[in-house]
């Protein structure tokens, strides 16, 4: 028990400047996910008609797009793409912690917390009202209803995203990794914030 907590408290001291910038780091990255849904209406030939990036009450923020008559697109690429760059992030964060000498403790916990944590609460953001609400959103725009496969396909893709991200600790970390007693703690307290923020 004893060390569980000196994991945490650890873990909070050193992230603390993450913490610090949490709320206006928030309002960059929406800006970077609504850009994200732009640059595949511009490579498609469509316009931008609509981009708000500041979050309200209601939403963390939109884009709105037109394409040219007969002009044909994909419009889950379109709805999906901050989620793939996302994806992707993830993966480069996972390929930096392959090198074999270790990262200063600022560059990993910036690795693990702007590639890692980020994209995948962003996308947990967009998966959980899909997966429980009938809200519109990204997800149901681009695969339509929730089906029975996608909730099996999101806790199978959950349980990796949490083996990995252990994993991934334990690469940056080295020495100052938290145990998995700390992190299982961490990861429950980080998914009921998504659960309460995105119900």
């Amino acid at each position: 028990m004893r060390t569980l907590r000196r994991d945490i408290l650890a873990f909070f001291k050193g992230h603390w400047p993450h913490i610090l910038i949490g709320i206006p780091a928030a309002v960059a990255f929406t800006a970077l996910h609504e850009l994200a849904h732009c640059i595949p209406v511009w490579l498609q030939g469509g316009h931008v008609t609509e981009f708000a990036w500041l979050p309200s009450g209601e939403e963390w923020g939109h884009m709105q797009y037109s394409f040219p008559p007969q002009t044909e697109y994909s419009s889950a690429v379109v709805s999906l793409s901050p989620y793939a760059s996302g994806v992707a992030l993830c993966l480069l964060a996972g390929l930096l912690s392959l090198r074999r000498s270790a990262w200063s403790f600022r560059w990993a916990s910036t690795i693990f917390v702007w590639m890692f944590i980020v994209p995948l609460a962003d996308i947990a953001n967009a998966a959980v009202p899909y997966l429980l609400s009938d809200l519109s959103n990204d997800f149901r725009q681009a695969l339509g209803p929730m089906q029975p496969p996608f909730l099996i396909a999101a806790i199978s893709v959950g349980i990796v995203a949490l083996i990995c991200g252990f994993l991934l600790n334990k690469r940056l970390y080295r020495e100052r990794a938290v145990g998995l007693p700390a992190y299982g703690c961490l990861a429950a307290a980080a998914a009921l914030a998504v659960l309460v923020i995105g119900s």
